[in-house]
């Protein structure tokens, strides 16, 4: 990476209003979700009563929770920016929108918003960052040694994958939660005393350092009472209705969250970094921005199309996002990372490519590197050589 390319000289490329949030104009993009959420909900409650019961079906547990799921994932994006100071100059404003939109999504705010934090920190290093560490290649070698045939569970094994893709994406979100998974070794700034002792939701969790226990329990709290919202719901317009209308477009919304972290920063071109290669901008920009169409671009708020400059620059506000990437594109040259192919074929090609990490310096020199340094680590697929 070029010496004359460092933080301060990207920041002094984007225009100062890039940094400037507006309360107000942040506000309007709450309303505007939560008013196309409400559209989507009344109008599946109306024509549910205008067809025939096997149309209405359809229409609440299929085309509904897909729909649904679009806009709560905008809030959830909103929320996000929130936790990035990004939303306002505020911090209450920043603090209490990001606390109820989350809450109502029953995602634990401050406790999220502490260790993504620590994600952007250290964003790909295979020891410290905290989201997707890929194993590297003896790592992968014994994390099924004698358990399964490793040739057949990496190569020409579409079975194999699509199962590991929907695993993912029905429990990634509340199993990330609860665990920490993915998260590398050295992630948490205190020793974890077992898997239990990793949970986003336990204010004394390995995850957290003690003056942050008292925004875990605010955190749990607020999920608590969304929760007690929907049993009183539950009670007034039955289970049914709460389980299509709210559950189902939040099980949606848990598969937005995982296949957008996920893509973020799994990709074949995508580099990895030892500790001692690893540096903040070097990790920040081992991200790449994908298109996912212009409905999602526009309601997912640009997270997924805009993503590089977020993670250099996490409190530019969505809507100045693309000015600052354009203002900066120039210098990061062959840097600047983006793929402009089929969304959700991404998700299938980073499953099946992107088992594991090794050393190529050949690739690491070829790739716009200084020199051809054995800790920058790139995703291998295929299978491993037997030993």
């Amino acid at each position: 990476m070029p010496a004359t390319l460092d933080i301060r000289a990207l920041r002094q490329k984007i225009p100062n209003h890039c940094f400037q949030p507006s309360s107000f104009r942040s506000l309007g993009f709450v309303v505007h979700d939560v008013g196309i959420f409400l559209a989507i909900l009344f109008t599946t409650l109306w024509f549910g009563y205008k067809v025939d019961q096997w149309t209405a079906l359809l229409l609440r547990y299929i085309i509904y929770p897909f729909a649904a799921s679009i806009p709560f994932t905008g809030l959830w994006v909103i929320a996000h920016e929130c936790g990035h100071s990004a939303f306002s100059k505020h911090r209450i404003v920043n603090h209490s929108m990001g606390f109820l939109i989350h809450s109502a999504l029953l995602t634990p705010y401050f406790s999220w918003r502490s260790t993504h934090a620590r994600h952007h920190r250290y964003a790909n290093n295979i020891s410290t960052d905290l989201n997707y560490v890929p194993p590297t290649q003896q790592e992968f070698r014994e994390l099924f040694r004698g358990r399964v045939d490793l040739k057949h569970v990496v190569e020409d094994a579409p079975v194999v994958t699509f199962g590991r893709i929907v695993l993912q994406q029905l429990v990634g979100w509340p199993w990330y939660l609860l665990t920490h998974i993915t998260a590398g070794p050295s992630s948490s700034p205190r020793k974890s005393r077992g898997w239990w002792d990793n949970s986003h939701f336990i204010p004394s969790s390995s995850l957290f350092r003690s003056n942050e226990s008292w925004g875990v329990a605010a955190s749990d709290l607020g999920i608590l009472c969304m929760c007690l919202g929907l049993y009183i719901a539950a009670g007034v317009y039955g289970s049914s209705t709460i389980f299509w209308a709210y559950v189902l477009p939040w099980m949606w919304l848990n598969h937005w969250i995982v296949m957008i972290t996920y893509l973020h920063h799994t990709s074949p071109s995508l580099p990895k970094y030892t500790p001692q290669s690893w540096t903040h901008l070097r990790g920040a920009l081992a991200t790449v921005d994908r298109d996912p169409g212009v409905i999602l671009k526009y309601m997912f708020h640009h997270i997924i199309d805009l993503h590089v400059i977020h993670h250099i620059f996490p409190r530019i506000p969505h809507y100045h996002a693309q000015e600052a990437t354009d203002a900066i594109k120039p210098m990061l040259g062959p840097h600047y990372h983006q793929d402009k192919g089929a969304y959700w074929s991404a998700l299938w090609v980073s499953f099946s490519t992107c088992l594991w990490v090794e050393a190529d310096p050949s690739r690491t020199r070829n790739s716009g590197f200084d020199s051809d340094e054995d800790g920058v680590l790139w995703y291998r697929p295929g299978a491993l050589e037997k030993k």
